[in-house]
């Protein structure tokens, strides 16, 4: 086989394939785009591979005493589409960057995993939906599931990376596929025990992970770590939540092993326990054409999305941050009293004052995705583009409060 050969050729290669083989080893499950110049390439299966998904050109390396090596690269200035294209299709891409001036550099460059995007991990906009979330979701579920199990606590972990956004549910196994339905992950991770997904689970990417992963004893350790705090409690997290915190514990290193440089822009996570919202699942999100119409995706002749679902027809939001609360919920109905009237007196103010209503649209105008922006900044991956745009809209936030403040 190819990689049969790449192994017994190894010690006549290039210091550069050499470099290539350390990288991919690190990760063996994703295709590596390895940083050559003005090129990301990639060689032997990765290049037989991305040639047949991408439409690109199959060519071959010389490499040294050793046989020539399977090529195919994508020019610098355009990854992210390339990137976005691999993900789309339901692989995992890691980048491989130069960490040091090539004109500093003695001998070969030094090059390192810088990240590694998958369906449910990433930051660029191409990737991602402005108005939705992007959860990668962890579950710590049983190996074998069964109806007479059905009330058994399943633990749930979700975070969306691009936002920070963390939140811990535990759960019983009955209920589990609604609220896989209002989360609509992009990824999924169970434990490699598990017989299967959710069948709600079915259109994201899935992921195994070792079963030991979910222990909820290192998943305490996980938060503490990530967090800073010397125990979980201080993050409001008790006794009941150990399944949540087995899932959190294997969502975090997962996170970790994807981004070298950690995830500091995660919050502090959100513990919701059952009885704050009403359950919907899939058949009666469809059937009520909430998000997605039964229809399928409508357009009008501009390009935008027509009033074939309820989120179409209440969405007028300003902003891709409300458009996503908004869509949340939409997904989730509040059950208690206090908090349903709580909206809904917020709501009635606006409407008995519609000239601060439309003040407050005007302060809104121009507000970019604070909350993504901000993720990309705590992570270190903002340009310096994203960060004036994140400065100009952080900017406008005195105004909304003033306006706020007269309602």
């Amino acid at each position: 086989s190819t990689t049969h050969e790449a192994v017994t050729v190894a010690k006549q290669d290039t210091l550069m394939m050499q470099q290539w083989r350390e990288m991919k080893a690190q990760q063996p499950n994703a295709l590596l785009l390895y940083r050559c110049g003005d090129f990301y390439e990639m060689f032997y299966e990765d290049a037989e591979v991305g040639s047949r998904v991408l439409g690109l050109t199959l060519t071959a390396r010389h490499n040294g005493g050793a046989a020539d090596v399977p090529l195919a690269g994508v020019p610098a200035r355009a990854l992210n589409e390339y990137v976005r294209r691999l993900v789309g299709q339901g692989f995992r891409v890691a980048i491989c960057d130069q960490v040091e001036d090539a004109r500093l550099a003695k001998g070969i460059v030094r090059r390192a995993v810088v990240e590694t995007v998958t369906p449910g991990v990433a930051y660029s906009d191409e990737l991602l939906e402005g108005r939705r979330n992007n959860y990668v979701v962890s579950l710590a579920v049983r190996g074998a599931r069964s109806a007479a199990r059905g009330d058994e606590p399943v633990g749930v972990a979700a975070a969306d990376v691009s936002t920070g956004e963390f939140r811990l549910f535990t759960t019983d196994e009955d209920e589990l596929d609604a609220l896989l339905t209002r989360l609509s992950p992009r990824e999924v991770l169970i434990p490699s025990a598990a017989d299967r997904a959710p069948h709600t689970a079915d259109h994201a990417a899935i992921t195994k992970r070792d079963a030991w992963e979910f222990d909820p004893a290192l998943g305490r350790e996980d938060l503490a770590r990530q967090f800073r705090v010397h125990s979980v409690e201080g993050l409001g997290i008790g006794t009941s939540d150990a399944p949540a915190v087995g899932a959190a514990g294997a969502l975090l290193r997962y996170l970790r092993e994807l981004q070298p440089a950690g995830v500091p822009q995660l919050a502090r996570p959100i513990v919701e326990r059952p009885g704050g919202v009403m359950l919907l699942d899939e058949m009666t999100c469809g059937t009520l054409e909430l998000v997605e119409s039964l229809r399928g995706p409508v357009t009008s002749t501009q390009g935008t999305a027509g009033n074939a679902t309820l989120l179409a027809v209440l969405d007028r939001t300003m902003t891709p941050m409300g458009a996503r609360l908004l869509r949340c919920w939409l997904l989730a109905p509040l059950t208690d009293h206090a908090a349903i009237d709580a909206r809904l007196d917020a709501v009635a103010a606006l409407v008995a004052d519609p000239l601060a209503c439309e003040s407050l649209r005007v302060a809104l105008d121009g507000v970019r995705d604070v909350e993504r922006l901000a993720g990309k900044a705590a992570a270190g991956r903002a340009t310096p583009r994203e960060l004036a745009a994140l400065g100009a809209s952080l900017a406008k936030l005195p105004k909304v409060e003033e306006v706020l403040r007269r309602v």
